[in-house]
């Protein structure tokens, strides 16, 4: 059997949860995960139950990587920097490469670092199964999550035909709906949230990236390690820059016929906002999510976060207030998905 991988992209910027995110220390790199762990801590948690150290590669922007180097400590994984980014698809094409070049066409797994998974014996498992199915047939694997409400900032799978337990055909990838038709998908049963986890080896994937944008497969595939991880470093910087920015959705998965998904047994959130990562918090007698310096006085159903400083809330129904790094956010908690609104003003303010 060839060798396993798992490539860790963790690039993003989670601008959601400014302001304890900022440009750098981004989501992942927040004690968001369980057990007050940073979300990259608990994803190479979750890659080293799958593949050896030297078998994970985090890749990440280069102004992040000695954060990314400070939080993964003396795990042993391999941080690299790309010199630009360029999205998914440049960042997956890029280790297809590697990690071809490094053993015989071997499977790999494509984790984002800012996704909250707690039961790692279900993630572990169904991994497994992902990885002898790439290894056996030349398909495309991603895992649906089943939908818990009529999510409106997530992508959807539409399941195809029925090809084992819990695997299926892809029949299409949808776009964040509204939430008529989320709800709508729901009630069918056809549909699961898109987890952006997947699992393919090194050739199908550069040959599904080659039928879907050959100008961008055709540099990648010339990439190769040459002996360090280092000199593969080096030989990005004249690459990347040149590459279209994509996601691999758009730029693979959408336009292949050989996608599955299988309909995964853990549990799954993006985190895409303060509600999102209070859902899986726990809470006082009056349902407050309380972390840090952070106090709450007659207040019920708020989150209140203080980093580096007290965040106080009085009297609060629903709120969410956060103070970190000199600066204060408060607002409903039914807006938290819309703080990247403040992050744009502030960018605003800046430039004038």
């Amino acid at each position: 059997m060839s060798d396993r991988f798992v490539l860790v992209l963790a690039g993003g910027r989670g601008e959601r949860f400014w302001p304890w995110s900022r440009p750098d220390r981004p989501k992942q790199l927040l004690p968001l995960a369980g057990g007050g762990r940073t979300l990259l801590s608990a994803t190479v948690e979750r890659a080293l139950a799958l593949v050896p150290a030297s078998n994970v590669v985090i890749l990440t922007a280069r102004d992040l990587k000695e954060a990314v180097m400070r939080d993964c400590g003396s795990t042993g994984v391999r941080v690299l920097a790309e010199p630009v980014p360029r999205n998914t698809a440049a960042a997956v094409g890029a280790a297809a490469a590697l990690f071809g070049s490094q053993a015989n066409d071997p499977a790999f797994a494509v984790f984002p670092a800012d996704h909250a998974i707690d039961r790692l014996g279900d993630f572990t498992e169904d991994l497994e199964r992902a990885f002898s199915i790439s290894e056996r047939e030349p398909v495309l694997i991603t895992f649906g999550i089943r939908p818990g409400r009529p999510e409106t900032n997530f992508g959807y799978i539409r399941r195809g035909d029925r090809v084992a337990d819990r695997v299926h055909r892809v029949a299409e990838f949808t776009e964040k709906p509204d939430r008529a038709n989320a709800a709508q998908w729901i009630e069918s049963g056809g549909y699961s949230w898109n987890s952006g986890i997947f699992v393919w080896r090194c050739s199908t994937f550069l040959a599904g990236l080659a039928a879907g944008r050959p100008p961008l497969a055709e540099p990648l595939s010339r990439l190769a390690w040459r002996g360090s991880d280092e000199a593969f470093e080096r030989d990005l910087e004249p690459v990347f820059p040149e590459l279209e920015s994509i996601s691999v959705d758009y730029a693979v998965l959408e336009v292949a016929k050989n996608t599955l998904v299988i309909e995964a047994s853990f549990d799954w959130d993006d985190l895409g906002s303060w509600g999102a990562w209070a859902r899986r918090q726990p809470r006082d007698a009056r349902g407050n999510v309380l972390f840090g310096e952070a106090l709450a006085l007659d207040c019920e159903g708020c989150i209140v976060v203080g980093d580096g400083g007290t965040a106080a809330a009085m009297s609060l129904r629903n709120m969410v207030v956060v103070h970190a790094g000199g600066a204060t956010l408060s607002c409903k908690l039914e807006d938290t998905d819309q703080v990247r609104r403040v992050v744009e003003a502030l960018k605003t303010r800046t430039r004038k």
